[in-house]
């Protein structure tokens, strides 16, 4: 798998009520990058999420994945080359967790020439990198909101992205898991955009953090320029203060009101 370069350009998103929920955000990520999308609730980041995986078209400005617009492709060429995990989950109740994270094969799908015993082995893996081998058999309705998630991120990678968007990807996850999946992230060889509420998260795992504020780009870069404390200030409205710690020997954000 190889990542895709991802390019906003001033993208701006207005609801059907008239209101601006997003207001001319521009980056430049590198293929391969993992980008932590960080702010208060309300300050965008879903709607974002939504422009760069073709769900909400631009009110202004273009997503572009190698310098393509996305809006320029077809939906089923952009879900083979972009996959994404929701905080939604789906329905899909009375399907085993094999059968949800085998969807994540659809957008191959090519009739009777689909080359099932590929795909088997593609979820197959999908599952092992997931740890969820032993709950193939189960149905999906019957499980916890954590391994549910942990399921919707094993469908997005039977997809085989080049870039894979994940909307807080550790809700629902306990602390373990949590840590599990900041892994994964980390070790994928695609490109990742991802959501996080946890900046502590954000700072371990991410090459570039875009920080929002009510819809506007607070800054954008690496995240020892994102995450200062001036920015961190302005974005939630809160206190920081930075400790080192010697056991792990990195910096923690704490924060007060």
């Amino acid at each position: 798998m190889n990542g895709l370069a991802l390019s906003v350009r001033n993208a701006s998103w207005t609801s059907k009520s008239g209101a601006k929920v997003l207001a001319q955000v521009g980056f430049d990520l590198g293929a391969g990058q993992v980008l932590g999308i960080a702010g208060a609730n309300g300050a965008g980041k879903s709607t974002l999420l939504r422009l760069i995986y073709r769900y909400y078209r631009p009110a202004t400005g273009t997503v572009l994945v190698n310098d393509v617009d996305i809006w320029r492709q077809s939906a089923r060429d952009v879900a083979r080359k972009i996959a994404v995990v929701l905080q939604e989950q789906p329905s899909e109740f009375s399907l085993s967790v094999r059968e949800i994270v085998g969807l994540g094969r659809r957008p191959f799908g090519v009739g009777f020439a689909r080359v099932a015993q590929d795909d088997a082995k593609i979820v197959d893996d999908a599952l092992g990198q997931m740890g969820l081998d032993h709950l193939a058999q189960r149905l999906f309705g019957t499980l916890s909101g954590g391994e549910r998630q942990r399921v919707m991120v094993a469908r997005a990678l039977a997809q085989q992205p080049q870039l894979l968007v994940l909307d807080e990807p550790t809700n629902h996850l306990d602390i373990r898991h949590q840590l599990e999946i900041v892994e994964l992230i980390g070790s994928l060889p695609i490109t990742v955009v991802t959501s996080l509420h946890d900046l502590n998260l954000v700072s371990r795992v991410c090459d570039a953090v875009l920080l929002l504020k009510n819809g506007k780009q607070v800054a954008f870069g690496a995240p020892e320029r994102v995450l200062t404390n001036e920015h961190i200030e302005a974005a939630y409205s809160v206190g920081v203060r930075r400790e080192f710690l010697a056991q792990s020997k990195q910096n923690h954000l704490v924060f007060h009101l």
